[in-house]
């Protein structure tokens, strides 16, 4: 009776408990170390360039699939239907060769000889990957059992939830890699900084509630750590944008941050100088008693203010999505595989929408429009012999009326 009337007068006059101040420390501490190890690990991947990421990635995809397909399991159920757990290891692996075959044909387009040995393979890749699907869908029909129709019918629905929302959206990183490395890492590092500052900001100073689905969740937290996630982007893009490591479309999978990596740089990295307001340069005379009439800015730092605006304002719904995931299922986190953060679902719950946003972003407002070497040397690999000696003598004949087979060939002559 005495325990309850304490917490009680606790409560009534918002004095937070000494075992729950503790309990609220220990968790800090424990979360800022792993949270400072995983920042740690993120960078050896990213020095170790974009074959690294892409099989950080992949298992990323499988740890969070099995962990968002286990919400869903019902062990004495599936005791009775052996195959349902292998079915969705299945699905996902049918994905999984889909994606990630495009992806290494891509890669191959700048190694013609091997992409020529393998072109049967990548000329009916969809073919082979739709097929694929099919035999499991074929499968899965064939292992309904009468009284579990509506648990494999609810099971199949939420294997192809999971892929979509987990897989086929971290596509998209694997999408921005092949773009240049910044446009991978800068939107992954905008929601790790969105997600640290809104979480010092709610710990601090976190007094108003910002949605019921995640009671932790505040408005200072949500405005501190959305201002700081802005001054971010916008400074450290400008770190970034001379490092051709970063923004050169990787030349092969087995580039490293030791590389010399060398390519004509996209337009939007280049700095500019922008004309100031007359009235703002009235304001700046007036206080720093200095005549500032243009500024010297790189187009992509107000690229990244438009994606650090969408990192601190929407992508935290991903996280809020995930968290009413969890209330329908009634657990506090994903897992346990990260001491102080849960599973690895409940970190990168935003990463997923935020890659999404990123590569359609810079599709339709940075891409520049490029034919490739490669892109043309699989076009002419589809093309039958006759078609393809035709065009050899097309362009021969094009080289030699512009002069451009002799300046080439000359030097070696």
């Amino acid at each position: 009776m005495n325990r309850l009337v304490t917490e009680v007068a606790n409560t009534a006059s918002g004095t937070v408990p000494q075992d729950d101040s503790k309990k609220r420390w220990k968790n800090w501490r424990q979360r800022t170390i792993f949270t400072f190890l995983m920042i740690g690990g993120f960078f050896t991947f990213i020095a170790l360039g974009p074959l690294s990421i892409m099989l950080m990635v992949l298992c990323l995809q499988v740890m969070i699939y099995r962990e968002v397909i286990s919400l869903s399991s019902v062990p004495k159920k599936e005791r009775d239907l052996p195959w349902s757990r292998a079915m969705n290891v299945y699905f996902l692996g049918c994905l999984e060769y889909y994606l990630y075959g495009q992806n290494i044909h891509r890669a191959l387009k700048r190694h013609p000889w091997l992409e020529a040995h393998l072109q049967p393979v990548f000329a009916h890749h969809t073919f082979i990957s739709f097929s694929m699907y099919l035999l499991g869908f074929v499968w899965f029909v064939s292992t309904l059992r009468k009284g579990y129709y509506r648990f494999q019918m609810g099971q199949f629905a939420w294997t192809h939830m999971a892929l979509a929302l987990v897989v086929m959206q971290s596509q998209f990183m694997i999408e921005n890699i092949f773009e240049g490395i910044f446009w991978f890492f800068l939107p992954i590092a905008l929601v790790i900084v969105n997600d640290i500052f809104a979480y010092v900001f709610g710990f601090f100073f976190g007094r108003h509630q910002l949605i019921e689905l995640s009671p932790k969740k505040t408005w200072e937290g949500y405005i501190g750590g959305g201002l700081t996630t802005m001054v971010f982007g916008f400074v450290f893009t400008a770190l970034l944008s001379d490092w051709k490591f970063m923004v050169c479309a990787p030349p092969n999978l087995h580039m490293t941050v030791f590389s010399d990596v060398q390519c004509d740089v996209n337009p939007v990295f280049v700095p500019r100088d922008y004309r100031v307001p007359s009235a703002v340069t009235a304001i700046l005379s007036t206080v720093l008693h200095k005549t500032i009439t243009t500024v010297t800015i790189r187009p992509v730092q107000f690229h990244s203010l438009a994606i650090s605006a969408f990192a601190s304002l929407i992508a935290p719904f991903g996280g809020f999505f995930a968290s009413g995931v969890k209330r329908a299922f009634n657990i506090k986190d994903f897992g346990n595989s990260i001491p102080g953060h849960g599973g690895v679902t409940d970190r990168f719950d935003c990463q997923f929408i935020m890659a999404a946003f990123s590569h359609t972003y810079f599709t339709s407002f940075i891409k520049l429009s490029t034919v490739t070497v490669g892109a043309v040397f699989s076009s002419f690999l589809v093309l039958n012999p006759e078609k393809q000696i035709e065009l050899y003598h097309s362009i021969q004949e094009y080289l030699q009326t512009s002069g451009s087979v002799a300046s080439i060939v000359s030097p070696i002559s």
